[in-house]
């Protein structure tokens, strides 16, 4: 059976600190969490015999609040944030939205002042840009950014240094992509960094994990979805194609 544990888990980094807690937890089967949910919902569940009570005193010793939610207040929640959820989708992503239209605008301009609308050149630009900008959002906190990267990045979660260095990855291509500097290089690291993003963003995605994507770092509240999915497979996609040009080249 399932419960649900209301708390005071406000982001991927408070996640992170109880995350080795709840996967090591003796009777534990499975177990997810609705950040974007007000209560900051735990659903845990646990063998027969098992209190859930003692899942809310775990969470306690590690500094956050927490209590079971009844059922019926569970239910009603559920449907008004149904109603929520779907009156505010496209505001909830409007962040995400205006830098992937920065960056287009940016590619367009430097097309523009190149003299030349070739589409690979365009696919360049964009890519460079996409990683400087995200990039950019990811360096306000690096620290905060690794924590909620190692909610679901496969490799972030067992290594926090790759977690540190992601976003100077994503820099050095960025510099790369916009210079025209060993593309070939940068496109097949593309693909392999990106592939192995994709990997943990469909797992979380499949479980329904509601954790936060930290695409921008912390800096928005952006939940993972198969925007998400979207935004690194369509990366993955240009990578690919530009790989092949060149190898057809």
């Amino acid at each position: 059976m399932t419960t649900q544990i209301a708390t005071t888990l406000k982001c991927g980094s408070c996640l992170s600190k109880v995350r080795p807690q709840l996967d090591a937890f003796e009777g534990m089967h499975s177990w997810r969490a609705d950040l974007s949910d007000p209560r900051k919902l735990l659903f845990v569940d646990l063998a027969p015999e098992i209190d859930p009570g003692r899942v809310v005193e775990l969470i306690r010793d590690q500094g956050f609040e927490a209590s079971i939610v009844e059922e019926a207040s569970y239910a009603s929640a559920q449907k008004d944030g149904a109603a929520e959820e779907s009156r505010f989708r496209v505001s909830t992503y409007k962040p995400l939205f205006l830098v992937v239209m920065y960056v287009l605008g940016a590619s367009l301009l430097m097309l523009r002042a190149a003299g030349t609308w070739h589409l690979s050149m365009g696919t360049t630009y964009f890519m460079g840009f996409f990683f400087l900008g995200f990039a950019f959002f990811k360096l306000l906190d690096v620290s905060k950014f690794a924590d909620a990267f190692a909610t679901y990045d496969i490799i972030a979660k067992r290594s926090r240094a790759y977690a540190l260095a992601y976003p100077w990855v994503e820099v050095t291509l960025g510099a790369m992509f916009v210079t025209g500097s060993a593309l070939l290089v940068a496109n097949i690291a593309t693909v392999v960094i990106m592939s192995i993003g994709l990997i943990g963003v469909v797992s979380a995605v499949r479980k329904k994990q509601s954790i936060q994507c930290a695409c921008l770092g912390t800096a928005f509240n952006l939940p993972m979805s198969v925007v998400t999915v979207i935004e690194n497979s369509v990366m993955i996609l240009m990578a690919m194609t530009m790989i092949a040009i060149h190898v057809a080249g």
